[in-house]
Formats: structure tokens, sequence, C-alpha cells
């Protein structure tokens, strides 16, 4: 007599992973584990936007008894270790919940006062993250938990928590998000099945072991997401309407499109198609030509940030003299967090002394910790104007005035378009985190000479790509062809 084939175990990670890159699940299950990278834990961790001994991080807030699911034969075993201290009306650090196919091991369980099949109480859950956002993929995996709960108390928590390090607390109401929940969980169990998700590719694949296999499936058909910025709702529409590869867009008239797609705005549909078109001819466009101030000092901005302990670690910028055409790399180092405040300082000390000048940065992070340092340590609210007004995020600029034939648009995709050769090609933001956890348990001098350099990189490319953008003007015909010798 045959068996029925056991239903695959749905864990509260994959609503974590299947926001990244549906993928990601797939591959974890069905792919190649020879072709999966290796992503340090760590590294794993500032993904996912955690602390670093979140248990330690949450002492000073809850109390708790911790298990280690570990440290038990299996998750069998930690649930009943886990029930056994839900009885007790106990909070716990990294219980197991367990109901039938639903497995999940929430940051926090949280005992309330009220009416359970437990007893005068019921629990909810808590995600320790770094910051206090509520995206998609905390909220759905803390509703899991929720409903794993209501399995085993007999009651569906009201709401769900995210704390932080410093203790503060953000809720939302469970029910809010059932209906969405219920679909996301659906498609997830449908991968678990065996169904693979259409190919894809979005920024979150980077953050996956299997970037390098979603990136040879989306390119192999030429899919449609290819287009910067599309969305997987986007994706779907445009293959209703026969569109399903950047050729298939970069021919379609313009004017059939926007029948087809009435609710999108037109300035939407212009850059899909002026975006398809790139890729197919590998070919810059400049739809309108950038506009930058004549100053005499250009200042390049990048600050690294450890997110897991809190600090921005390191200000550095290099800046331009455009009369003598020479450029020199500064930087402020805070070395521990009782650092930051004498680094803010320095920093606010030296866009004091600054006349005729304008700071670049790329992407909104700059601008963000800069708010972040002058609310947590102070400044003159005329250092915090002087900053405000003499900024331009080239991230925005290169957007709203140029289309490259590349499928992101970060600093690095960008960078390395326009030819820049990072120190270490694998270099990122979050290395940088590795780098500086490494150098504070070492004290090795070589490893804070790779996160300068990064750092250095990342400002030397960031000027790479003003200079290109400012020797531009408009395409005028198909043919054009933007000069990109004179970067080299």
């Amino acid at each position: 007599m045959a068996t029925a084939s056991k239903q695959p175990q749905l864990y509260g990670e994959y609503f974590y992973k299947f926001f990244q890159c549906p993928h990601w699940i797939w591959y974890d299950i069905y792919g190649d584990a020879a072709k999966k990278r290796e992503v340090p834990p760590l590294l794993d961790l500032i993904y996912k936007g955690k602390m670093v001994n979140a248990d330690k991080g949450l002492l000073g807030h809850k109390e708790f008894e911790q298990l280690k699911p570990e440290n038990f034969r299996d998750l069998d075993e930690a649930f009943l270790a886990t029930v056994e201290l839900m009885k007790k009306g106990k909070n716990i650090y990294h219980g197991v919940l367990m109901s039938e196919d639903w497995v999940g091991i929430p940051d926090l369980l949280e005992a309330r006062p009220g009416k359970s099949s437990l007893g005068d109480f019921y629990y909810v859950v808590y995600d320790a993250q770094n910051s206090l956002d509520l995206r998609d993929e905390y909220k759905f995996q803390l509703i899991f938990y929720s409903l794993i709960l209501e399995r085993i108390q007999g009651v569906r928590p009201k709401e769900a928590y995210v704390i932080d390090a410093q203790g503060n607390e953000r809720s939302f109401a469970v029910d809010e998000y059932l209906e969405q929940f219920h679909l996301t969980r659906l498609q997830i169990e449908k991968i678990l099945n065996g169904e693979k998700p259409a190919p894809f590719l979005k920024a979150g694949c980077k953050r996956t072991p299997w970037y390098s296999l979603c990136l040879e499936e989306t390119q192999g058909c030429s899919d449609v997401s290819l287009i910067y910025r599309i969305s997987q709702a986007d994706q779907r529409r445009l293959y209703d309407i026969g569109i399903k590869t950047i050729d298939d867009l970069a021919a379609a008239d313009v004017s059939h499109l926007q029948s087809e797609l009435e609710d999108w705005q037109f300035d939407k549909i212009i850059r899909f198609s002026n975006q398809a078109k790139s890729l197919i001819t590998n070919k810059p466009m400049i739809v309108r030509k950038p506009l930058f101030p004549a100053v005499r000092y250009e200042i390049y901005f990048d600050i690294e940030s450890d997110p897991l302990r809190d600090i921005d670690y390191l200000l550095g910028f290099l800046v331009k003299d455009t009369q003598t055409a020479t450029a020199e790399y500064k930087y402020f180092l805070a070395k521990d967090k009782e650092h930051e405040p004498e680094a803010w300082r320095k920093f606010l000390d030296y866009l004091a002394g600054l006349e005729d000048f304008v700071i670049y940065y790329y992407a909104f992070f700059e601008r963000q910790v800069f708010d972040r340092l002058a609310l947590r340590y102070g400044a003159p609210a005329s250092l915090v104007e002087k900053f405000r007004e003499n900024t331009i995020d080239l991230h925005l600029k290169l957007v709203d005035t140029a289309i490259l034939p590349i499928y992101f648009y970060s600093l690095k995709d960008v960078g390395a378009y326009f030819g820049y050769k990072w120190d270490d090609p694998h270099a990122g933001g979050a290395e940088s985190v590795l780098w500086f956890n490494e150098w504070l348990e070492k004290g090795d001098n070589a490893v804070m000479k790779k996160i300068l350099r990064y750092n250095e990189d990342d400002v030397r490319a960031t000027m790479i790509i003003k200079d290109w953008l400012a020797a531009q003007k408009p395409s005028k015909a198909k043919d054009d062809k933007l000069d990109l010798d004179s970067l080299q």
C-alpha cells in the first residue's frame, strides 16, 4: 500500500527569503548545493537587520528564559521544552513553536494578562531588529508565529511587536494583514511542493546564496524583469499583454503600451521602454542635461556604519579642488561607540570651515546618517542648514537624467559600468562591517587599511559618476554615441 507523501514543513524564515527572492526557497530545496555561495553568519544578520547578541541587547528591557534549540536533540524536543515554559507563564527567548507542518522560532515570546488554554495569560511575539521598520517580510513572519500561537493557546494575539536595541517597541494589528499573509503563504507552499517561480531579478537576489543562478536564468530568457525598478506586479501586467522579454518591450510602440496600461503613468512607460532599448543596444541614453553648480571644492562623501553595533564608524570624503584638479582623501574615524561623538564634532568643525563647495553623495544613506547624528549629538542649526543646502544626491541626479544599460543602479553597479575598479572587487558596505568587527576583535591595522581603502574607492567612484554626468548632453538621435573614454 502506497503511503501519502509528507507535506514539506513551512518555516518562519521562508517569509524573509520569499520577499528577498522567491527562488531562494526553491534552490535551497531543489538546487545544486555545489552552486550555493556561502554567506557568513554575520553578513546574514546584517542583511536581515538583526542585532548581534540580541539576547544581551534585550536583557535591559525584558526578563526571559533563554532556550537554545541547538542544545536539544531536535526541534520537536525544543518545542516540548518551550511548551513547558509557556505553561509556567515564562517569557521565552528563541522558543520553538510547532503545529503540524508549521515551524517557527520567534525572538521573544512574552506572556500578557488575559485568558488562554494555558491559564490567566496569553502569549504575543516579538522580533528583535536594529530598526522599527515594519516591512512585509517582518510582519508576515510575526503573523506566522501568532497563528501558531493561536493553535497552541487557543487565542490569537491581536498584535505583534518589533523591538530595537534601545527597547523601543512598535506593534501592528495581526488581523489587518491576514489576507495578504495567506496569499503569500500559498505561494510559498507551491514552491515547497516543487513549483519553480517564474524568472525574476530583483535587488534582494543579491543577498541570497543563489544570486548567480538567478542572474543566469533571467538573462537566459531576457526576461522583462531585467528592467531596473520593475516590480513583480509590473512583470505580470506586461506578461498579460504579451510582453515577456526586454526585446518585446524595446520593440513595443509606446502609444500601444499606454492604451494597454492605462493606469500606469506615462513617465513610467517611457522609462521602462528606454531602459529596454538601452539594454538591447548596450548604449546609455541622456534624457536631459544634468546641471551642477560651479564651485571651488567638490566633496564626495561616504559613510560606513555598523547596524549591528549601532555605530557610524567612518565618515570619509574626497576633496577635489577644481582649480588645481587635485583630489585628497580625508576621513574621521570612530574607533568605538564612545568615540562616535568626537568623530561627529570633527566633521562639524570641518563643515563649518568650508566655503565655495558642494557635497556629493550617492543615494539617501549619508543624508539619513547626518540627520541621525545631528539628532543624537546635536549640531548648530546653521551647520545643519549649510549641509542640506549644499548637498546633491548623485543617485537621484543619475536616475533623473540618464539611462544606463545595466540591471541595477547601485554605486557598485554604476561605478563598475564606468570602468572603476575597487581594490577588493567583492567588497561592499556589509563586508566593511565584517572587517570593522574583525578589527575591533584583533586590532589588526592591515584590516583597518582595507576599510579605509574601500571607503576611498567608494568616494572616487562617486566622483567618476559626477564627472561623466557633467560631460553629457541629451541624446538627439538613436545612433548617438556617448563618450565614455574620457572617464578611463
